[in-house]
């Protein structure tokens, strides 16, 4: 294994047939099935997996049609958790033995609920999963993510506030007014989504002879109370001493990892690399490579005029009064 770093040596060039497809072939001889990879740019604010991903996905997934054992090499912040479990539908009907996921650095969200389908993780030594617990973006289009659970323990700490601690109601009037029964709702649906999709795909695959621990699991990743943050790091050594996932670990000295790390560094060399056209995501296999560009127009929204204070000139005296038949006195200027 070459001891170099890799990142700095590889800007130019950087090209599938010649760079990136020869480390996919190398890499499928050492796992012993096919590889496809999906990368999230880190320098791409819509990044997210989407439904949108499931036409490039298809031509990775053509090349692996009737594999006894498939993987899956993915870098992703999240995204639509309904997107990602179809690309993982996909995934399962394409390869017809075991299904695998690697994680050379970071697979969140609705990334990891993409890997809990699967048999098992490989996890490189720097590699995180993290919590499923629904985000809710209450203003359009680029607002804040706020947790869905956020609003439901909102209204408890009110709720606990007027009946344990004697606070009148109407202390609490314009906070109420602003949680709608239908956005309340919607935070309790996505939350339980998440957990009954994480628990049929646990059971169905990594945890089936476990059954009542992948309802466990399925609980901790959802609900936001034993991972209070939605970025929570969830590393090797959690996912497999309390989560008990069936995680295994790169070893960080192997020529598998010296790959997967080259690989995973030329990947996002090439989006940055493209980030003038919008590059936000890169599909590869041994024979694909698609780049999915995405642009993102800024709008100025239309703001009010902001009031301008101009000092007042000073008032000028009335005149004097005058004699009767003299002329009134014209008031002095001011200084």
């Amino acid at each position: 294994m070459s001891s170099q770093p890799i990142y700095q040596e590889i800007i130019a060039p950087n090209t599938h047939p010649r760079h990136r497809k020869p480390i996919i072939q190398r890499l499928q001889k050492k796992l012993g099935g096919k590889l496809v990879v999906y990368t999230a740019s880190p320098f791409h604010q819509l990044a997210q997996i989407m439904i949108q991903d499931v036409p490039p996905f298809e031509d990775l997934l053509i090349s692996t049609e009737d594999e006894e054992v498939g993987y899956l090499m993915i870098n992703s912040p999240g995204g639509d958790p309904n997107a990602a479990e179809k690309i993982l539908t996909m995934c399962r009907q394409r390869v017809t033995k075991e299904f695998n996921v690697i994680i050379p650095d970071y697979a969140k969200s609705a990334a990891t609920m993409i890997a809990l389908g699967s048999d098992k993780i490989l996890m490189g030594y720097l590699a995180e999963l993290g919590p499923i617990d629904p985000q809710l973006r209450t203003t359009l289009p680029y607002g804040p993510l706020i947790p869905a659970k956020s609003f439901l323990e909102g209204l408890e700490m009110i709720r606990k506030k007027v009946k344990e601690q004697g606070d009148p109601v109407q202390l609490y009037f314009p906070m109420l007014s602003q949680i709608s029964p239908q956005i309340l709702a919607m935070c309790q649906s996505a939350i339980e989504g998440s957990r009954k999709m994480a628990e049929k795909w646990l059971k169905q695959y990594m945890l089936r002879d476990k059954p009542e621990h992948a309802e466990k699991v399925a609980r901790w990743l959802s609900e936001g109370k034993r991972y209070k943050s939605h970025g929570k790091v969830i590393d090797f050594k959690e996912a497999r001493d309390v989560l008990k996932l069936n995680v295994e670990l790169i070893d960080p000295k192997s020529d598998l990892w010296s790959d997967i790390w080259e690989l995973y560094c030329r990947s996002i060399a090439h989006l940055q690399q493209n980030q003038p056209h919008g590059a936000a995501k890169l599909f590869e296999s041994e024979s694909v490579s698609l780049v999915m560009n995405i642009q993102v127009k800024a709008q100025r929204a239309l703001q009010p005029p902001t009031p301008r204070l101009v000092p007042s000139p000073p008032k000028t005296p009335p005149p004097e009064p005058s004699p009767k038949g003299t002329p009134p006195k014209s008031p002095k200027p001011p200084p």
